[in-house]
Formats: structure tokens, sequence, C-alpha cells
């Protein structure tokens, strides 16, 4: 757990708390249905002796804002300030103990008024990257040119599912034939000689990049599985293969 300052947010894992609520929120789950989830997802930090403060009070103040107060989760949290639970992590340095003092302190008042009106969360969108693993997918560059990538895998996060992909060490008009393709080797990054393989999200169909990409169809077992890979923004995708692999 990083801990980055007093605010009840300024740890790793209190962010992480208020984003998984509000993306529950915004998949239709009921304040109930997401503090269960929340509950079952975090049940280590919560049997820990100093996580368990930080998911209550995280969970307490996102669910307050949001105008979704739990009272299970307000009775814990309250529990939690007027015990003097969360304060041992600050004994030793005093000046920061009074910080958090004054933090828990505005956050029970909080808790102890009306909530706000509950607030609309937006679904979020994540990425669905349906490429098989061995698949060509050709990429066509700002000069006209077309290169091959090739699925290694894939990487699946809270974000979604996300294609890793090498590329070959080709640039060219038209896509050579399955045989060619099998023996060309993978192009390797210039910037890091040990890189080969990128994680990539898939652009929004609606964005004129979204027609660049083209599925070939074709399907070669990759050389090597994912691992050691870099992330590429599908944003700054041309940016990064002129970059990396000298590719325009």
């Amino acid at each position: 757990m990083g801990i980055l300052g007093t605010g009840i947010f300024s740890d790793d894992l209190a962010a992480d708390i208020r984003g998984d609520f509000r993306d529950l929120i915004g998949d239709g789950r009921t304040p109930a249905e997401a503090t269960t989830i929340l509950c079952t997802e975090y049940k280590e930090s919560i049997s820990d002796h100093d996580e368990g403060t930080v998911f209550w009070l995280a969970l307490a103040a996102t669910q307050w804002k949001l105008g979704r107060l739990e009272e299970s989760v307000r009775t814990e949290a309250l529990s939690i300030i007027d015990g003097g639970k969360d304060l041992h992590r600050w004994r030793d340095e005093p000046k920061l103990l009074r910080k958090r003092e004054a933090v828990l302190e505005e956050l029970r008042q909080q808790l102890l008024s009306r909530p706000p009106p509950p607030k609309k969360i937006p679904k979020v969108i994540k990425n669905a990257n349906e490429w098989d693993a061995g698949e060509i997918v050709s990429y066509t560059l700002l000069s006209g040119r077309k290169v091959c990538f090739r699925v290694v895998g894939h990487h699946t996060d809270k974000g979604g599912r996300f294609a890793v992909c090498e590329i070959l060490d080709w640039i060219g008009e038209t896509i050579p034939a399955v045989p060619q393709l099998s023996e060309i080797p993978v192009r390797m990054s210039l910037k890091r000689p040990s890189l080969s393989q990128f994680m990539l999200s898939n652009p929004h169909a609606t964005h004129k990049q979204a027609k660049r990409f083209c599925r070939t169809g074709i399907r070669i077992a990759p050389a090597k599985r994912p691992g050691g890979y870099t992330v590429f923004p599908w944003q700054y995708l041309d940016k990064m293969l002129k970059g990396h692999f000298d590719l325009d």
C-alpha cells in the first residue's frame, strides 16, 4: 500500500476502492451489490490491520460523495474514526498525526450529515480486443505502406482485454503469402534491443485510425509467449512505431 499523504485517498488502496466502486455503479450495480463485491475482492485487505481501516474509510467517503452511502459502511467508518484505529500509522510523526486527525474529523462530520443526491455515474467502456493468438493484423502506416502485427496473446485487467503483439520484420504494399510470412523474423526495438512485444488496445471504431487496421484471416504461431512487453497507446502508435522500429 503506497501512502502519499494524510488524505483519505492519499494511498493506492483507497484510490483503487474509489475507482472500483464507481465502475460497479456505472455497470448498473446497486450500492449494496457493489459493497458486497468489494468486500469479497478486498477480503485480505479488510483483514489486514492497516489496510482494513483504509478500505472502510475510502468506501464510506466515496459512497457519501456519490449519494449512495450504505448504513453498514457508515457504521464501520465511524467506529474506526471514534476508536482511533487508523491513527497508529502516524504516531511517530506528530505533525502528520494532527493532519490525519483533522482529515478524519472532517470525514466524521460528513458521514453524520445528509449525503448529496445520487450522482449519475457513466458506464466505463472497457477494451475488448477480439484478435486471436497467432492472428496476423496488418496496419497501414502514414506513408501508405503496410506492416504486420502478430498477436502473441492477451493482457487482461480491470480495463478489459488487450492484444499483446509482435511485429514482423517486413514493410510493403501487399501482404506476403503465408509461406513467406512464416519465414519472416520478428522485428526488434531500436531503443531497447531486447524488446519485441507491445500491448495494444483497439482504437475506437469511430476514429479514422481504426480503418488502418485489417484482420487478414491469417494465423501463424507466434515466436514467443507474452512477456516483457511495453504499452503502445493506439493514439500514439505511429510515433512509437517510428521511434522503436523505424517504421513510417
